[in-house]
């Protein structure tokens, strides 16, 4: 069986796919990351963490003076 380009094995997979670093992995997955932990290994869907990530960074109307710039 060949391995699909679209499922991450690994936390290190995952966290280099969807750029968050390996420290706040746990975090995200309390947040709901679609990520399973199966067969001794985490797993995640590509599509799944796309849908995630568009789902959680939807505007909510935060207040622009709330807004820290990233640089």
């Amino acid at each position: 069986m060949e391995k699909s380009d679209r499922i991450l094995v690994g936390r290190s997979e995952i966290c280099i796919y969807s750029g968050f670093g390996k420290s706040h992995f746990a975090e995200l997955i309390k947040m709901g990351f679609p990520a399973i932990f199966w067969g001794g290994k985490w797993r995640a869907h590509t599509e799944n963490i796309e849908a995630w990530m568009q789902s959680a960074t939807r505007p909510r109307g935060v207040p622009q003076d709330v807004m820290e710039e990233d640089e």
